[in-house]
């Protein structure tokens, strides 16, 4: 009799526990509004709950592009949730839409659908350019307007521990929504370049993959130029004394060492300044005005490589004899900040139709700008005499003006100089009204057949 008792009992506590399982939260759904739009990646899913003091939440299941179910839950909170994870665009995927109450109970779920768009991690293959650039390849890419996602640009290579052919990671960074330009230069000395660029999510996940090949690295090389190959149209002040004049642009001196030693014998009693540069300078009134370059031979130009001396603490000469009147005790305005490069394949001529524009530099001569001049430190550093030792230890200072990477080939080049670096005091005086410019020395790189 026990046992049947018990066994009842138990009966009818399974009967209730049954009816709590089978117990369903069920809110009104007057009110609710939702609506999908498609974003990169996803879709963002705006709300409006309905005005249920019953509804905790709402939660959201779908899968994403491998099959995982994802839950995402939302509230009164907000109005907006996104629905990520996925990699290309898709026009119908499910998502289940349930209620939460503040006991966890859960009602019964609708089903709704929404459709995204390319990911960034796959879109971004469908601007993107991988073009030459010297002794290198360029990327370029823009981004949509949701970002995510990791990008590893590889090229096809020697593999230095097995020197077996391999992929050589260039670089690894996170889509921006900016977009970008990011040139690459290679150690490994190639005519020509495979380009791997892969894309990944935040997961890991591999997203896609392209492959470049048949980059042209256009590898450069120094051109050798001499006084002979140069012509300025007689704009070069020219003095023994002060050691100004083209051949100094081909020297090989890069850094002022002839002023630096100069520099230790001149007497602050004689107050004449230290008279040697051991510069090029031109003028006056140089601007605007054509220098020519002859290659010799028609040569694919890649850069001209300008250099300006190192600052010294020592005088401006003030003889006349030896350009004190140009210099006016300054260097910095004599500097350029602006000019053009011009090819020609036939004629030296400066007046010829036939000169296309290569490239130039163009940098703000404003004394407020000056932390961005290419000759920032002539301004703020300084030598000493007695540190010869010390400048032999510094990089010189210079600027590139590069010119595009085609085949394009020239015999000769025409520099027109149109602006210097503005160094005036807070006078306001310009001392440089006569448009002379100064240039240390002059590099040209070519394309190496």
């Amino acid at each position: 009799m026990m046992k049947n008792t018990i066994f009842l009992l138990l009966f009818v506590f399974g009967l209730f526990a049954c009816d709590d399982d089978n117990t369903i939260f069920d809110p009104s759904v007057e009110g609710l509004e939702i609506k999908f739009t498609p974003v990169a990646g996803g879709a963002m899913m705006h709300y409006n709950l309905p005005n249920d003091s019953d509804i905790f939440a709402m939660n959201l299941r779908y899968r994403n592009w491998q099959g995982l179910e994802i839950l995402k839950t939302c509230g009164y909170s907000g109005d907006s949730v996104l629905l990520d994870g996925f990699t290309r665009s898709q026009e119908t995927i499910p998502v289940q839409i349930s209620f939460v109450n503040n006991h966890n109970e859960e009602s019964e779920s609708r089903e709704y659908q929404f459709s995204t768009l390319d990911s960034a991690p796959w879109s971004f293959f469908d601007d993107l350019v991988v073009r030459s650039s010297w002794n290198g390849f360029q990327v370029i890419y823009k981004s949509p307007s949701v970002v995510t996602g990791m990008v590893h640009v590889f090229y096809l290579g020697t593999n230095p521990l097995t020197q077996q052919e391999d992929t050589i990671l260039m670089k690894s960074f996170p889509i921006t929504q900016r977009g970008d330009t990011l040139s690459f230069i290679q150690k490994q000395e190639r005519s020509s370049n495979t380009v791997i660029i892969r894309t990944e999510d935040f997961q890991g996940y591999r997203v896609r993959q392209e492959i470049y090949p048949d980059i042209d690295a256009f590898r450069a090389e120094q051109w050798p130029m001499t006084a002979e190959n140069f012509n300025d149209y007689g704009l070069s002040k020219e003095s023994r004394v002060a050691m100004t004049g083209v051949a100094y642009l081909f020297d090989g001196e890069l850094k002022g060492l002839e002023r630096l030693i100069a520099s230790a014998y001149e007497d602050p009693l004689q107050r004449t300044g230290t008279e040697v540069y051991g510069t090029y300078l031109a003028g006056p009134h140089a601007y605007e005005k054509p220098i020519i370059l002859d290659l010799r031979e028609q040569k694919t130009p890649a850069w001209l490589r300008l250099y300006c001396l190192y600052p010294l603490r020592a005088n401006h000469a003030v003889s006349p004899a030896t350009w004190g009147d140009v210099w006016i005790g300054s260097y910095e305005d004599k500097v350029p900040c602006k000019l053009s490069v011009y090819g020609n394949k036939e004629s030296s001529n400066p007046n010829s139709e036939e000169w296309v524009y290569l490239g130039g530099l163009n940098q703000d001569p404003r004394r407020e700008a000056v932390l961005d001049r290419w000759s920032y430190l002539t301004t703020h550093l300084d030598l000493a005499p007695e540190d010869v030792n010390e400048l032999a230890t510094k990089d010189p200072i210079y600027v590139d003006v590069e010119l595009p990477p085609v085949d394009d080939m020239y015999r000769y080049l025409k520099v027109i100089v149109h602006d210097t670096f503005d160094s005036s005091k807070e006078s306001g005086i310009n001392y440089n009204q006569q448009e002379y410019f100064t240039l240390h020395e002059l590099e040209v790189y070519v394309k190496k057949n």
